[in-house]
């Protein structure tokens, strides 16, 4: 008991403190948090000396806090500081790490590939192989942020990562962790003579000098005549790396972003205040879609609104709340949304109705209304970007969405690469029929949603006594199934193509590898090089003709 009252006093000292130094200032936001934190602090007491059992104070307060936070937005949280890691990786561009990135894969740890000169790549960690422990953490049922936080950890110390490729025995190898440089840029390439292409993976520290040396890279093999960036899945990352990366494609003086909150600090006008790196004759085409969020919205709002070029793909998710981090001890930071952004033509980014309760917000949010770039072409506005042009990414068939579901595609090449000790340039016939083979060696399970519900409804009948003997037209209608799943592998086969390439291209070149061979049937791409070749539709989409 003594420990909870002595805890109970220096939390109640330090609000009550605050109360009164609050209150003294007269004004009503102050003389509400002084009797909030009153409120608090008297039942905090009450509960920590009269509860009938013993209460952990520190653990009782924080998940009181996260709970508390869960009334407002899905950005403002506490974190621990585990919790706070990948945003301080995010902000320093460098960790203490091995250089592999990881993810699931049939429920278990996978290599999807090394970064090149890490300490992973130097010991021959290959895509597919799987990490079973580290050090002595058996990684099965761990999540992949809780894994890379075990394999992370300060430059110079070493972790032992045991690994077993597949169709092998399990090997241990004990690795020394380096300065590891986050890579933003995932893949980039000249698509076709003169089109630069750059898949930007997160804003992180240093994107906007990576994106620089790239087009410099382009420029040296033959002068560009346009540049597509690809902002697809890029979930955001850091504000300023976004306003410089704008800034590269942006004349000197133009406004980029308005962020406005309630606190006078939290307002602010980002204007341009440097000439464009991208020469202004370059073409320049942002794919996005709905895993575009925050800093990639700023950047696709800016280049459309600007009208600098063609923004291309899906709406994006709609994400435009500016988050502060306040140090509370050295075990705990909140993360509080304190303003938001604006693009250049007014319109906000973040999409209506992302309080889970409305109700402790007194404010109400604006009226929206009707938006105009540069050229004055209408804008939609609502949250989030909608694209110049819409092309949506082709919807898989139910038995390729099953494949993949499955892994199929990714336990085949696997075991192929481990028993013919190579990775095949194409796809023949050969290879198609090994894998037909797999699928039924493996009993892979598909059954269409019209199939699942026969079987429900077979289930009743089967409880229902006048229908018993009426089950036998179930069968046949289950023959109907059976023969049009045999065609469904061959209806199916550039889809199952493109499946086996884009995993073979990943043991092959890893992420890179993957996104290459992914690009050559992205119906995006397709467009964004259609556009990019026709220079009248591309200027008057931009507003520049009529």
């Amino acid at each position: 008991m003594q420990h909870k009252i002595k805890h109970w006093r220096v939390l109640t000292g330090i609000l009550l403190t605050f109360s009164l130094l609050l209150a003294f200032t007269g004004t009503d936001i102050y003389r509400n948090i002084s009797e909030a934190v009153h409120l608090f602090s008297e039942t905090f007491k009450q509960l920590l000396i009269n509860y009938s059992d013993e209460l952990d104070a520190k653990k009782l307060t924080e998940q009181g806090l996260r709970n508390l936070l869960k009334e407002l937005d899905p950005y403002t949280i506490l974190m621990t500081e585990d919790e706070k890691e990948p945003l301080d990786i995010l902000t320093k561009g460098i960790y203490g790490g091995v250089g592999l990135r990881i993810s699931i894969r049939n429920d278990t740890l996978t290599v999807i590939s090394a970064i090149e000169g890490s300490p992973g790549m130097r010991a021959n960690i290959l895509p597919g192989d799987q990490i079973l422990k580290v050090d002595t953490i058996a990684t099965k049922g761990l999540d992949v942020d809780k894994a890379a936080r075990l394999i992370r950890g300060k430059i110079g110390t070493k972790v032992d990562l045991l690994i077993r490729r597949p169709g092998g025995e399990p090997k241990l190898y004990s690795l020394q962790r380096e300065r590891i440089d986050v890579q933003a840029i995932s893949y980039a390439a000249v698509l076709k003579p003169q089109i630069g292409y750059i898949k930007l993976a997160e804003f992180s520290k240093g994107a906007a000098e990576e994106i620089k040396k790239k087009i410099t890279q382009f420029e040296q093999t033959g002068r560009l005549t346009a540049l597509i960036l690809d902002l697809r899945g890029n979930h955001g990352g850091l504000l300023e790396e976004a306003l410089a990366i704008a800034e590269l494609f942006t004349q000197k003086g133009d406004t980029l972003l308005f962020v406005r909150g309630k606190a006078a600090n939290a307002n602010r006008i980002y204007v341009s205040e440097r000439e464009a790196f991208l020469r202004p004759e370059v073409k320049l085409v942002v794919l996005i879609d709905a895993g575009s969020a925050s800093a990639s919205e700023i950047v696709a709002g800016i280049v459309q609104d600007l009208d600098r070029g063609l923004v291309i793909g899906t709406s994006s998710f709609g994400k435009g709340l500016v988050q502060t981090v306040f140090r509370l001890t050295k075990d705990y930071s909140l993360k509080i949304t304190t303003a938001k952004y604006f693009i250049p033509s007014g319109r906000l980014i973040q999409k209506p109705d992302y309080l889970n309760n409305p109700e402790v917000v007194i404010s109400k949010p604006p009226v929206d209304s009707i938006y105009y770039s540069r050229n004055h072409r209408r804008l939609k506005g609502g949250g989030g970007i909608t694209p110049d042009v819409t092309v949506k990414p082709v919807a898989l068939p139910e038995f390729v969405s099953e494949l993949w579901r499955q892994n199929m595609f990714f336990t085949f090449v696997t075991k192929y690469r481990t028993q013919h000790n190579s990775i095949p340039t194409e796809i023949g016939e050969d290879l198609l029929s090994e894998f037909k083979h797999y699928l039924h060696e493996m009993n892979f399970n598909y059954q269409e949603k019209i199939e699942k519900d026969l079987k429900t409804l077979e289930r009743q009948f089967k409880e229902d006594k006048r229908f018993r003997e009426k089950l036998s037209a179930f069968q046949d209608l289950y023959a109907v199934f059976d023969r049009a799943r045999e065609m469904e592998f061959e209806r199916n086969r550039e889809f199952i193509i493109q499946g086996l390439t884009a995993e073979f291209a990943t043991l092959q070149g890893g992420l890179a590898g993957r996104i290459a061979a992914d690009l050559k049937n992205d119906p995006v791409i397709a467009a964004a090089e259609k556009y990019l070749k026709d220079t009248n539709t591309f200027q008057t989409l931009l507003g520049y003709q009529k």
